[in-house]
């Protein structure tokens, strides 16, 4: 039977209906496959003539579909489709908007409904944002009646024309096909501007009157085309005028493949790099590239820097056409060869060093992400705070020195909160000191703040290539949500200061604990065994913590995880078939895990206890390991920065839980923030050949609200001393 994915690769490859298996062409009537042909190519935004569907419909009923799959989507105006779409079809992005605006307010759908780019145009284009939307719902909701007979008064709220929009000089207008009417109302200036561009087969804008200009792309008589070469190169600065709605509705091939594309850009985009070069390192079609970088220009979320600096440079003959059978998006999720990922960021890596060389990378996970933008007490950091959680990185020189300006302000201003509001405070009080020491220490190069989460829509090879392109060593400020970034010692790449693939798996949690002779009990089963009952050292335990070797085998979404027992038989033999496990039996009466993280690089002496962070943040004195610095050289990890991460396996006693309470808990930081503290220090004796020698940071303590100095009977977090976890600990991994 030809399935949906078969017949999917077939139009990929291009293959004809002819050229289909016989039995393929049985099931498959001549008919069904020109609509699924069509239906692809208009899911990937191919143009007719470029792709298989000139083998499936004519040219206008081609556009005319697509236009209406688009705009069902809510996909942004197709803009690079603009010589067929807006010429001849005579469709303008502001018509476009105001139908989707109409069919959205109709069904009485959410704002949120809209995807994040293309709200963002609507408000460029329309004027309409979420107020706006939401103004216009209630003035038709008013007429009660009247709305629930007639849902078409909407129309009568929407603008009639277009507002103003921002031209860059060198985009190039181009006049559509006009109607004799529209020819004869067009004034002496309007008709000597459309022949001087029709004569010139389009003119950039700077060799236009601003004002004609405006006037006629506002009555549809000229669209504007935003060309990028190849050859180009392009910056992206802090997002001003982003919308946070939501991703575009499905994923795979159902998605809209230019949205993921426009992410991918936000985190690869380097000035030293051209389009080609970075088509290279994301494995796209240098094509669909430039049609990316074309939008995020126009909607002002990115500089043309070579554009800019020759607004009357040749465009035409240096364009590169799209090949749809080229390379197409869905090689993303393909496995690559590690050989040849390695070739690839070699040479990209040795372009860049040729240049300028890499930049630092503090890179961060959602947790602080949010966690920065619920604190954010000025405009500034809302702004860089919403630029790292859509963008995905803040860069820049100047943008991370006005970041840090704004962080502390941002401290200072919430010196007189307490409790969750004055956590928040010290999560940006750490980042600053972060961001401060790193560039200090840095010998000049420039300081990135990269989010985790926004290189997990790039394939491995391609997350690696992006950060082998761009940095020179990565520097992890908290232990990161799994997977772990995918740079490996094996390949060419940045320093990275953080856990690796390769030290991810279970094997370094063995090697821990044979150095240490300590640790939980352990036992290894291979893939592909299967159990018609539990071991004997799986018996009695309340819950087992389940390590498997191949997490993306079984999909799993955290590693470990903790079962309990009742359920341990069917999803270890369902896991068994996919990949070897550690597991580790635990006694857990109550079904909670407790751990503590232990800073790594070790600081000073390590006596009978070691002091690290427990669950919500609180401060903890546990008894260390006996071997534990011991351990910590032997396995190279002296000058590495993360946790040793410890658990109890056995509770605490009465005397102990007593001094616990007795001495009260002493909350600073959660991991996320605590490590931005510690990880500079590190991070400038590592690089201590460069730049001046860093002081050893302190966490500042907020006031109480209300007066001007503390009293002397409120220590401070760094005075109160941590509280005693009582209990037998033991390592349980590496983070």
């Amino acid at each position: 039977m030809a399935t949906e994915e078969w017949i999917r690769k077939a139009i990929d490859n291009g293959r004809l209906y002819d050229e289909l298996p016989a039995r393929v062409r049985q099931l498959l009537p001549v008919a069904e496959w020109k609509q699924k042909v069509k239906t692809h190519c208009h899911q990937r935004g191919l143009r007719w003539a470029d792709s298989l569907a000139v083998t499936a419909c004519g040219e206008q009923e081609y556009y005319e579909d697509l236009v209406r799959y688009f705009r069902q989507a809510m996909r942004v105006f197709p803009y690079h489709m603009g010589d067929y779409v807006c010429q001849i079809l005579r469709i303008t992005p502001f018509r476009y908007y105001c139908d989707l605006l109409f069919a959205v307010m109709r069904d009485e759908q959410s704002y949120d409904r809209i995807p994040n780019f293309t709200a963002a145009d609507i408000v460029r284009v329309v004027g309409i944002g979420r107020n706006e939307f939401i103004s216009i719902m209630n003035q038709c909701k008013a007429k009660k009646v009247l709305w629930r007979i007639n849902k078409a008064i909407v129309k009568e709220f929407l603008p009639a024309v277009p507002l103003d929009i921002y031209i860059d000089p060198w985009w190039i207008a181009h006049v559509v096909n006009m109607a004799e009417e529209e020819f004869q109302e067009l004034t002496p200036s309007e008709l000597r501007v459309c022949r001087a561009i029709v004569g010139s087969n389009g003119l950039p804008a700077a060799q236009l009157p601003d004002d004609i200009l405006q006037a006629l792309h506002k009555r549809g008589l000229v669209y504007l085309d935003v060309p990028v070469l190849p050859t180009d190169h392009v910056s992206i600065p802090p997002l001003e005028g982003f919308v946070s709605n939501k991703d575009a509705e499905g994923v795979g091939d159902k998605g809209d493949p230019m949205e993921g594309l426009l992410y991918q850009l936000f985190v690869a985009t380097s000035e030293r790099a051209d389009m080609a070069a970075l088509a290279q390192v994301l494995s796209v079609d240098v094509g669909k590239m430039t049609e990316a970088v074309s939008i995020a220009c126009r909607l002002g979320f990115g500089t043309n820097i070579t554009a800019s600096a020759d607004p009357g440079r040749e465009t035409k003959a240096t364009s590169t056409p799209v090949n749809p059978f080229v390379l197409q998006l869905s090689e993303l999720d393909d496995a690559e060869s590690p050989r040849a990922g390695a070739r690839t960021a070699e040479a990209v890596v040795g372009s860049a060093e040729d240049q300028s060389g890499g930049a630092l990378a503090i890179v961060v996970d959602a947790e602080v992400t949010s966690f920065l933008m619920m604190g954010a007490m000025s405009p500034g950091l809302k702004r860089h705070s919403v630029s790292l959680f859509e963008g995905g990185r803040v860069t820049g020189h100047d943008v991370i020195s006005d970041m840090v300006k704004e962080l502390h302000l941002s401290v200072e201003a919430g010196r007189g909160f307490e409790g969750e509001m004055q956590r928040l405070s010290g999560y940006c009080s750490a980042l600053a000191r972060a961001l401060e020491t790193v560039g200090a220490a840095g010998g000049g190069s420039a300081v990135e703040l990269l989010r985790k989460e926004s290189l997990t829509s790039l394939a491995p090879a391609a997350a690696a290539r992006v950060l082998a392109h761009s940095y020179r060593a990565v520097l992890p400020i908290a232990p990161l949500p799994f997977p772990p970034l995918p740079l490996s010692p094996l390949r060419p790449g940045p320093a990275n200061f953080g856990a690796t693939v390769e030290a991810s798996t279970p094997w370094l949690q063995l090697v821990l604990y044979v150095t240490l002779r300590q640790g939980p009990p352990c036992l290894v089963m291979p893939a592909g065994q299967r159990l018609w009952r539990l071991p004997p050292p799986l018996l009695g335990a309340t819950h087992v913590l389940v390590w498997p070797w191949s997490p993306a085998a079984v999909r799993a979404e955290a590693v470990p995880s903790l079962l309990p027992a009742e359920f341990l038989l069917p999803q270890l033999n369902e896991a068994l078939t996919r990949t070897a496990l550690l597991l580790q039996p635990l006694q857990l009466p109550h079904g909670e895990l407790h751990t503590v993280d232990v800073p790594l690089p070790l600081v000073g002496e390590v006596g009978t206890h070691v002091e690290g962070i427990g669950a919500g943040g609180m401060r903890v004195r546990v008894p260390a390991p006996p071997r534990l610095r011991h351990a910590v050289q032997q396995l190279g990890l002296s000058r590495s920065l993360g946790y040793l991460r410890l658990l109890r396996v056995g509770e605490a006693s009465q005397e102990q839980q007593k001094t616990a309470a007795d001495e009260g808990p002493a909350t600073v930081s959660s991991p996320t923030a605590a490590s931005p503290t510690s990880a500079p220090d590190a991070f400038a004796d590592l690089l201590g050949s460069v730049g001046a020698p860093q002081q050893p940071l302190q966490p500042q303590a907020a006031p109480n609200p209300g007066s001007g100095a503390r009293p002397t009977d409120s220590p401070t977090e760094e005075e109160r001393p941590a509280a005693e976890a009582g209990g037998t600990w033991v390592p349980l991994q590496l983070a």
